[in-house]
């Protein structure tokens, strides 16, 4: 997930002080390098050397401060992408999970942007009888190979996942009959060289899917369903 726009704007100001620091300590000491005259005043003189001293000092531990902020917002960025994974992706194939897919779908908040959407659901016909005639094991690798599959051919069409059990979703933007078709046979290619490559784990899909140019359901949880009653009429 990408970062929020408080860290950023958090690490843009934490960038802006390092600059302006660094800049102060690189100006006082050329100042210092240049002008002989002003550093031998400044040694002779116990109190404007002092001032000079804690002010350099000083300037230093805001420098010391703000890298050490820079690694605890390094720390906090990357425990964020962690607990995002574990959120909104699917540990077992690595696809956004449904509360993944719902922070996508929650875009789809206008008619314009519906009605340009198609969706198709997909489930694992033979998963149960590989779980019951091999491991679940053997089951959990089917769905990791559905899902590279999926993945590889969806990538480019739109936003897939798995919402849930055997169930994987893809939702195609701006999408036409001939997308839906195109995309479709492209993954029909591919789940058959895979059953030729694979013949002891083969993959039965099956699909369903609504062009909403056509079907105009105003609100994405209605197409979900939708789908879904196709799917499992």
């Amino acid at each position: 997930m990408q970062e929020n726009k408080f860290v950023k704007s958090l690490r843009r100001a934490k960038l802006v002080q390092f600059v302006i620091l660094l800049l102060i300590e690189i100006a006082f000491f050329l100042v210092l390098l240049l002008n002989p005259s002003i550093s031998r005043q400044l040694y002779s003189n116990p109190v404007l050397f002092s001032l000079c001293a804690i002010t350099w000092i000083l300037l230093i531990y805001e420098l010391l401060c703000l890298i050490y902020d820079f690694s605890k917002l390094r720390s906090f960025v990357r425990e964020s992408h962690t607990l995002n994974k574990v959120a909104f992706l699917d540990s077992l194939t690595g696809l956004p999970n449904r509360h993944g897919l719902d922070t996508v779908f929650e875009t789809y908040d206008s008619p314009e942007a519906m009605s340009r959407i198609g969706c198709c659901m997909f489930t694992i016909d033979n998963l149960m009888e590989i779980n019951e005639t091999r491991d679940r094991a053997a089951g959990d690798k089917l769905i990791q190979n559905f899902a590279s599959l999926l993945e590889k051919v969806g990538d480019s069409f739109g936003t897939i996942g798995r919402n849930g059990g055997n169930d994987f979703l893809a939702v195609l933007d701006n999408c036409s009959e001939e997308t839906m078709n195109r995309f479709l046979k492209q993954l029909e290619a591919e789940v058959a060289q895979y059953n030729q490559e694979n013949p002891l784990l083969p993959l039965r899909i099956r699909n369903a899917f609504i062009l909403n140019s056509e079907a105009r359901i105003p609100a994405f949880p209605e197409l979900l369903i939708e789908v879904y009653k196709k799917l499992y009429p």
